[in-house]
């Protein structure tokens, strides 16, 4: 057959071509993963009809057994790469606990296509309540049937096959592996495209090198705790970092690799050079306020964000005109990409967002704005057109790459040819660890409980020690499950269409309470043990670290929005109380209710010193019992008698997302038991594993049901990601 006489099939923008396995979005080539293409074959094949999940599971793996929540990401990311938006065009339908359903028109054009004849039939996907499907599912089964029967298939297309319009050819990205040791991470792109800059990261500290694209030995820059935000001078020489040693953290600059770091703006994060170089435009977190420093640290001038009053991930200066772009989230969740000048006039929100963007750039033109979306545990690149008009803000978005596992961030070379980021695949798995009974001489025993390659996080072990909750999924899409605490099969408890995690048990073991987005907002829902129907109970909307605990009685604790407060909700009267009178002293995490239900247990890193504090539900008296020179502390229980609380505590790791209560997996990972009356806090036990992610203690004191993350990472280079930047360079 050739080229002329291929048969395709369009809906909306897209045109999709099985044979080459392309899909076009007004001529431009969108690039998916194998299985999202096989995929979107399968939909628009029965385009009109319900595909359950089942036949989907059987059609995209059938020589292995996945799970459901494998099929889920990739119907996520698909919807991602066809440009659904919540209002807009809708291609793809769920059934609820069934399957989906393309819903938008198709059309074959380029062939007159026949049936083929009796037992030369492709294996489409197809509900048995259906007749054998006709010449549109002939045309897509070829994308997923393979080799088998394709002869014939296509002899018959061939057969009476009609000109087609000609296609004109595309540049596909290139990806390519620049290094490969499994450690490196967060990356940027020399202005020159020729240099990248990265993190390396073993057991103990970060260590920032440089070193020449084409390859040859690295240059180290920094090594510590913690480093990360890399961004290049524009004249290649100098680097802009954030970074933590034992002394300090802060943003810090360094004139040129191998010289002598300087710290410039303590306790900040991110941050960027204007495009001259002369001027650091550095952002603060929770008061929307960006300053602008020499390269020495000293300050110019500053300007007030309006709008902008919690996180800040990401500041970028347009190399075309005095206008900085910044990436902000609220108390809700809702990501934003703002823009504004130098001089604070002519703010705008120019995008906002309910998934996660967590890094942004302007293109060289400054006529729009590359950024990630993170949906489930994958990413998209996307192309934001920006008006340059003041007085006309209407923008437009345009996906260009999906389906990448990566660390958050990317960086661009100056002519916007290429982009570095890093390939990030991760996992995780529950683990048990049992110290045995008390008395009893043998070593801690640890066994994995889950062996998947799902995210499988916040474990809670049910009151009787028996059975173990927790939630599969990625941020944006979530589900609870249940399972008993020798491991085996997991029982899936909600089927929600949204995240849904933070399960708690109540005292009996007979319900569960956790966060769910299913309304739209964060909010506190139930569902009982067994299943069944979930029902919202919070009237107000709760934070979403999702964080929440059940008391002996009936009341259930949930945080706050803005971390720095519990409520404590009534299931029967839906009447709420704050657990503190005080909300303005510091950030509240992880509580946990003593056996009497008369204290509670937080960490909170508020004066005099952060760390466990206890606090009388009776008198309100809040006692600081442990200090912490770290955030990541938790506590996880009490002694039966009530004189002890058991913490959790590590050094910071990986930024993981809402997945995760307060987002960072952790290393040198312990378990402490802290005496309320005077003593020392001892350390019980240490978690093996390099990465871990949360901790539930069993009642008994002795079991300890924990996360274990499985990861690697390295820098990848994307030549000609964006075509109409190559289109743009061809016509000069």
């Amino acid at each position: 057959m050739n080229h002329e006489s291929r048969p395709s099939c369009e809906f909306g923008p897209f045109v999709l071509d099985p044979f080459e396995r392309l899909l076009l979005r007004y001529g431009r080539r969108i690039s998916l993963t194998p299985k999202v293409f096989d995929l979107l074959c399968v939909l628009v094949a029965n385009n009109g009809h319900l595909v359950e999940k089942n036949q989907l599971l059987k059609e995209l793996w059938p020589d292995a057994f996945v799970e459901e929540a494998n099929l889920n990401r990739i119907v996520s990311v698909l919807r991602k790469a066809l440009g659904e938006r919540a209002g807009g065009q809708k291609y793809i339908e769920t059934v609820p606990k069934r399957g989906y359903r393309f819903v938008a028109r198709v059309t074959v054009s380029g062939a007159d296509v026949g049936l083929p004849e009796q037992g030369l039939r492709p294996h489409a996907v197809r509900p048995t309540n259906r007749p054998v499907l006709g010449p549109l599912s002939m045309i897509l089964a070829v994308a997923v049937v393979g080799i088998a029967g394709l002869g014939v298939l296509l002899y018959r297309i061939a057969g009476s096959a009609a000109p087609q319009r000609a296609v004109a050819p595309l540049s596909a990205p290139v990806h390519r592996q620049v290094t490969f040791t499994g450690n490196e991470g967060t990356a940027t792109l020399s202005p020159d495209g020729r240099r990248i800059a990265y993190v390396s990261s073993n057991h103990t500290e970060k260590t920032i090198l440089v070193r020449e694209l084409a390859g040859g030995q690295p240059i180290e820059v920094f090594s510590g705790l913690g480093a990360g935000f890399l961004r290049w001078s524009p004249d290649g020489e100098g680097l802009l970092y954030w970074a933590r040693t034992s002394s300090s953290e802060g943003v810090f600059v360094v004139p040129k690799p191998g010289g002598a770091p300087r710290l410039i703006a303590g306790g900040r994060y991110v941050a960027c050079w204007s495009p001259d170089g002369a001027t650091i435009a550095v952002a603060s977190y929770l008061v929307g306020k960006v300053t602008f420093l020499d390269p020495m640290g000293r300050e110019q001038r500053s300007v007030t964000l309006d709008g902008v009053r919690s996180w800040v991930w990401d500041i970028d200066w347009s190399p075309e005109n005095e206008h900085l772009l910044l990436v902000s989230n609220d108390d809700e969740g809702k990501f934003t990409i703002w823009t504004f000048g130098s001089d604070g006039l002519d703010q705008h929100a120019v995008l906002e967002d309910r998934a996660e963007i967590a890094s942004a750039r302007w293109a060289p033109g400054g006529e729009a704005i590359y950024y990630f979306r993170r949906e489930n545990q994958t990413v998209s690149l996307n192309k934001l057109l920006v008006r340059p008009d003041p007085g006309h803000r209407e923008t437009s978005a345009v996906t260009l790459l999906t389906g990448l596992e990566t660390d958050r961030t990317f960086g661009l070379s100056a002519d916007g040819r290429h982009l570095v980021y890093t390939r990030a695949p991760y996992d995780s798995n529950l683990w048990l660890l049992d110290l045995g009974h008390s008395g009893e001489d043998r070593a801690p025993e640890t066994r994995a409980l889950t062996q998947s390659t799902s995210l499988i996080e916040r474990p809670r072990v049910s009151p009787d020690g028996n059975s173990v909750l927790f939630n599969i999924g990625h941020a944006g899409h979530a589900n609870l499950y249940a399972m008993s605490m020798t491991g085996g099969v997991p029982q899936q408890l909600t089927r929600l269409d949204s995240f849904n995690v933070g399960g708690a048990w109540s005292p009996d073991g007979k319900q569960i309470a956790f966060g769910s987005t299913q309304s739209g907002t964060p909010h506190v829902w139930t569902i009982d043990r067994e299943g069944g129907v979930p029902r919202v109970l919070s009237p107000t909307q709760m934070s979403d670290s999702f964080d929440l605990a059940w008391y002996p009685g009936s009341r259930i604790l949930y945080q706050a929005m803005g971390n720095r407060n519990y409520v404590e909700l009534d299931p029967e009267t839906r009447t709420e109380t704050p657990l503190t009178m005080e909300s303005s002293v510091g950030w509240m995490f992880s509580p946990v209710v003593s056996p009497d239900g008369r204290s509670i247990a937080v960490a909170w890193n508020r004066r005099p010193a952060r760390g466990v504090w206890v606090i009388d539900t009776r008198t309100a008296r809040e006692s600081l019992v442990y200090r912490s020179s770290t955030d990541s502390l938790m506590p996880i229980g009490w002694s039966s008698d009530g004189r002890s609380v058991y913490a959790f505590e590590g050094k910071a790791h990986t930024y993981r997302g809402l997945i995760l209560a307060r987002g960072e997996t952790v290393t040198k990972a312990r378990i402490l038991l802290i005496p309320l009356q005077g003593g020392t806090s001892q350390t019980i036990a240490t978690l093996p594993g390099e990465e871990i992610g949360s901790v539930s203690m069993a009642p008994d004191g002795r079991r300890f049901v924990y996360t274990v993350y499985s990861s690697r990472s390295d820098i990848w280079v994307v030549d000609d990601f964006d075509v109409t930047v190559e289109a743009a360079i061809a016509r000069k």
